[in-house]
């Protein structure tokens, strides 16, 4: 499941990514050619009919409580099934391997900076697939890097270089830099990520509508797009309307008739996924005065959760927040719901959707590109409202809790539309073999100049995010709330302090307990 603090989101003017760097015919490779191609066809038969020998780097693995995490998990489980070798790069590994450190904007995850020997040791291991889930995993962007220039070095037709991205970050940086801010975020982003189309040969996004800018930079000097979707699964068996029977099941059905009850309500809105500001859970909340017979529970929890809270408190709307919740807990909470409602505009793909059609209960969303494209054949096209429009969000949840109380079956999630974990597993498997044929086995005239620059700005980054990490541990986790509360301590000594009676007034006018009596 997955700071600034109250802010709205608006329409805001797009700014516009600099043009990636293509791979024009006058690249240069002083040992690599493409006499390569030689071998291609043999090479490719033997990736496309054996099991694969495959290296997923990844910062988001179990038992971190979030869609990227779930998905690698499944992703390694799955290749295993299907007979591959896994071997995996995360941040519990051990420091023998890598240099971990908690996430300094989510305390819930952590990021890692891998051990130069270790790095040394995957190189001199014979991979088909080297993978690398991003954003933000710069320890892996190296690994990249490395197998890029040993695979051109040394003439070799492996690995197949994968890059999967899992985060809206064009959007956040949309939503969220202000003014001249927005800019420098571009610059800078374009300085650290620039380089990941030109050291892999092929981008996975969860949907085809997710991050086009971004995906863009993958488009080769002759036109290919050199992109594929990483296709989310869900369990049937765990998210099922059978889990309703749960116990589990029936002390959230007990739960819901109660608080209904308590709140003279007729209908439950259920909402999960970590509460954070680019969800727009905010949105949900302002919207329940005119839901007038709806009760919200919110699964999950965050850093956004105590602004939540007193948004609720001061609209006065019945809100229910739930935390955490996994397993058969998970499972069934998601049947006793009247209506799933998904406010957040920056999803790559929207996991908990996906476990809320597989428990068949209605469901509505904004109508952006990715939920369109992931979950238009499975609803109804009123479910979808239009983004930044609480009207059009109020008309779209109402629609669906009438069509719920005539027990209108239109509307109902088919589950046949819903795609299982085997078959996304299948996919990522073509996936590598797609990436294989899209390799490039030379660097342009301008990446070699980038390149030692790009190293700079990397090495640079991780170290800052390291330290930045570690200072916000020692605050115990917020740097403003830490110099807040130690200036709150200073005002009340203080206070305290001058409440004291003066030296003088003791010696002059006061008597001491004994003298009185």
């Amino acid at each position: 499941m997955c700071q600034p603090n109250n802010t709205r989101r608006s329409k805001t003017s797009t700014v516009s990514l600099p043009m990636p760097m293509q791979t024009p015919a006058n690249t240069i490779s002083p040992s690599c050619s493409i006499s390569d191609q030689e071998d291609d066809g043999k090479t490719y038969s033997t990736l496309n009919s054996k099991p694969l020998k495959v290296l997923m780097c990844s910062e988001n693995v179990f038992p971190q409580v979030n869609g990227i995490a779930r998905r690698v998990t499944m992703y390694q489980d799955g290749l295993s099934k299907l007979g591959c070798t896994v071997d995996s790069l995360h941040p519990d590994m051990g420091i023998n391997k890598v240099l971990s450190h908690v996430n300094p904007w989510n305390f819930t995850s952590r990021m890692m900076i891998i051990n130069p020997l270790h790095l040394i040791k995957l190189l001199n291991t014979s991979y088909d697939v080297v993978h690398v889930v991003m954003p933000a995993n710069i320890s892996s962007m190296w690994i990249l890097a490395a197998f890029k220039v040993l695979r051109c070095l040394k003439r070799e037709a492996k690995p197949a270089l994968v890059v999967s991205w899992h985060c809206n970050i064009v959007d956040y940086m949309q939503h969220f830099a202000i003014g001249p801010l927005k800019y420098i975020a571009f610059i800078f982003f374009y300085l650290l990520f620039g380089m990941l189309p030109l050291i892999s040969d092929r981008i996975l996004t969860p949907t085809k509508k997710s991050e086009p800018h971004l995906v863009n930079m993958w488009r080769r000097s002759n036109g290919k797009l050199c992109a594929g979707v990483c296709f989310t699964g869900v369990n049937k068996t765990e998210f099922s309307p059978a889990a309703k029977y749960s116990n589990w099941g029936q002390t959230w059905a007990t739960s819901k008739e109660k608080y209904l009850s308590k709140m003279g309500k007729k209908h439950l809105i259920v909402c999960v996924g970590r509460l954070s500001p680019e969800k727009s859970v905010d949105e949900l909340i302002r919207a329940l005065p005119s839901l007038t017979d709806c009760c919200l529970w919110l699964v999950g929890d965050g850093p956004h959760r105590p602004e939540l809270e007193r948004i609720a408190r001061d609209l006065d709307v019945p809100v229910k927040f739930l935390g955490y919740q996994s397993g058969e807990a998970l499972y069934s909470v998601y049947t006793v719901a009247d209506i799933f409602v998904c406010p957040s505009l920056t999803e790559t793909f929207g996991q908990t959707v996906n476990e809320a059609l597989a428990s068949r209960v209605r469901v509505a969303l904004p109508g952006v590109p990715v939920f369109a494209e992931a979950y238009g054949e499975a609803l109804p096209s009123d479910a979808f409202w239009q983004p930044n429009n609480q009207s059009s969000m109020i008309r779209a949840i109402k629609k669906q809790l009438h069509r719920h109380s005539k027990n209108d079956p239109y509307g109902i999630p088919d589950l046949s539309l819903l795609k299982t974990w085997d078959g996304a597993v299948r996919a990522l498997r073509e996936e590598y073999t797609q990436a294989f044929q899209d390799r490039q086995h030379t660097f342009t005239l301008l990446a070699g100049l980038y390149f030692p620059m790009w190293w700079l700005v990397t090495i640079t980054t991780s170290l800052t995010f390291f330290m930045f990490s570690q200072i916000r541990s020692l605050c115990g986790g917020s740097v403003r709330l830490f110099f807040r509360n130690a200036a709150e301590d200073v005002l009340i000594k203080v206070q305290s302090f001058q409440r004291l009676p003066s030296f003088d007034n003791l010696e002059s006018g006061q008597k001491s307990p004994e003298k009185q009596t």
